[in-house]
C-alpha cells in the first residue's frame, strides 16, 4: 500500500515510532518538530491501539513494529506495560531507546522479554552519557540476553575520540553498533559537523577493531559514495509513522519526508549501491566541503 505525501507517493509503513516525551537531548537529532508537552500513559496506549488494531482493515495495514523514544522513556513507569500491550496487539518487533539520562539508574531487567532490541548511547563528551556509563549498560543488557545496539552520533567531539569510543564498545560487546552523521537542524552550521573526510578516515581506523570483536557495524547519514571501502556498511533507513503529543493518531507524520528528507542526484540512478543508500541532505550539499553525489561503479 502507498500513501501520498508532499514528496510524492511513498510506501505506507508498518512501523510506528512514539516519542513519549517533550525534550529529546543526547540523541541523533533530526528535523522533527519539538512537541509542546509529553504524552500521557493513556495517550501512548491509545495511539498504539490506533496503529495496530485500528489499522487492521481491508484498506489499511496495521503496524507490526514499534519504536519507543524520548527523554526518560526507559525510566517511565508505563513503558513495560506499553511494550507488553504491543505484543498483545500484534507487534512482533519492539525497540526501546535508552537515553543518557536513563543510564545512571537504568533498570534493564524490567524489559526482559518485552523488547527485541535496546538502543544504548555510547557517546563521549558532556551530555552524551559517557563511555563508561554507556558501555556498562550494554554489558548489563547483554548479560540478560537482550539484543543491544550501541549508538554513537558522529559529532565533532565524537570523531576526535572515536578510537576510545570504539574500544569501549568492543569491550562491552553489543551485537551491533551504529554510527550516525549529524542531521542538518536549525543552528547546525558547517562548524558544528565534522568534515566528511575526517569521519571516513576515523571510521576506517575503528571498524576493523569492532568487527574483530564480533560487533556488526552500521553506518547512517552519509551517502555510499562518500564512504569508499566502508560503503558496504551503509544501511538504508526504514520509514515509519512518527507520533508525539502534537501529532497523534490520524495526525501522525511520516518520518520520511515529513521529519527527515534525503535527496539524490540524477546520477544516483546509475549507482550500483542505490538500493542500499538513503542519499544525502541537500542542506549539506549546498555547503563547501561536501562533494556532489557520484555513482559508485561496479567493481572491475
Amino acid at each position: 500500500m502507498i500513501t501520498w505525501t508532499s514528496a510524492g507517493a511513498v510506501e505506507r509503513p508498518t512501523m510506528v515510532q512514539i516519542r513519549v516525551q517533550r525534550a529529546y537531548p543526547g540523541r541523533v537529532r533530526a528535523g522533527a518538530p519539538v512537541p509542546t508537552r509529553s504524552m500521557t500513559p493513556a495517550e501512548v496506549l491509545d495511539n498504539l491501539r490506533f496503529f495496530t488494531r485500528g489499522l487492521d482493515t481491508p484498506r489499511s495495514q496495521p503496524c507490526t513494529r514499534l519504536v519507543l523514544s524520548g527523554v526518560g522513556v526507559a525510566s517511565r513507569e508505563d513503558s513495560p506495560e506499553v511494550l507488553r500491550q504491543a505484543r498483545a496487539w500484534g507487534v512482533h518487533h519492539t525497540v526501546l531507546h535508552v537515553g543518557p539520562e536513563d543510564l545512571e539508574t537504568f533498570d534493564a531487567p524490567r524489559f526482559v522479554g518485552l523488547v527485541d532490541a535496546l538502543v544504548v548511547p555510547v557517546q563521549p563528551g558532556a551530555g552524551g552519557g559517557g563511555l563508561t556509563e554507556g558501555a556498562a549498560a550494554v554489558r548489563v543488557c547483554k548479560s540478560l540476553g537482550v539484543r543491544v545496539v550501541a549508538t554513537t552520533s558522529l559529532t565533532v567531539e565524537a570523531v576526535s575520540a572515536l578510537e576510545p569510543t570504539a574500544r569501549a564498545i568492543a569491550s562491552a560487546g553489543p551485537q551491533a553498533a551504529t554510527f550516525s552523521y549529524p542531521f542538518p537542524i536549525t543552528g547546525n552550521t558547517s562548524t558544528h559537523v565534522p568534515h566528511v573526510g575526517a569521519v571516513v578516515a576515523a571510521l576506517g581506523r575503528v571498524v576493523p577493531l569492532l568487527t574483530q570483536a564480533g560487533v556488526q557495524v552500521d553506518l547512517k547519514g552519509l551517502p555510499s559514495c562518500y564512504l569508499g571501502e566502508l560503503a558496504a556498511l551503509n544501511r538504508r533507513s526504514a520509514n515509519r509513522w512518527y507520533v508525539d503529543a502534537d501529532h497523534q493518531r490520524g495526525d501522525a507524520v511520516l518520518f520520511f519526508p515529513d521529519v527527515v528528507r534525503f535527496t539524490k542526484s540524477e546520477s544516483c540512478r546509475f549507482c550500483r549501491l542505490d538500493g542500499a543508500c538513503d542519499g544525502f541532505f541537500s542542506t549539506y550539499l549546498r555547503r563547501p566541503g561536501f562533494p556532489p553525489l557520484s555513482p559508485v561503479q561496479p567493481a572491475q
